[in-house]
């Protein structure tokens, strides 16, 4: 069993690019993009990084949001954030709350 965050998910559901993808939101946590940009990224194609933000998803893991040209994706916790910021400060442009997330969770010298 390994714990990711608040999760805890068997070994044998976890594969190398769903990994990568839990340490790179771990390491990029305000990260709302496509599969395909999120693919660039981590050196991946597009289907498998999709296939595993999907299933991620499935999870509880991340998050989708159906967007056009194509859905984007982002941590669970980003998209919690997101979600009541646009309920207190409905105000705030998408730009001005995705800027504060990422403030809010970036990692300070010090802290684990």
């Amino acid at each position: 069993m390994a714990r990711i965050g608040k999760f805890i998910v068997r070994d044998s559901e976890i594969d190398r690019v769903k990994l990568e993808l839990i340490t790179f939101f771990k390491d990029n946590p305000g990260t709302v993009d496509s599969a395909e940009r999120i693919g660039m990224r981590l050196g991946r194609s597009k289907e498998e990084v999709e296939k595993s933000l999907e299933e991620l998803t499935e999870r509880g893991i991340c998050c989708r949001l159906d967007s056009r040209p194509q859905p984007i994706y982002m941590y669970y916790a980003t998209a919690r954030i997101l979600r009541r910021l646009a309920e207190l400060a409905p105000y705030l442009g998408y730009d001005v709350q995705l800027e504060l997330v990422e403030k809010l969770l970036t990692r300070h010298p010090g802290t684990s």
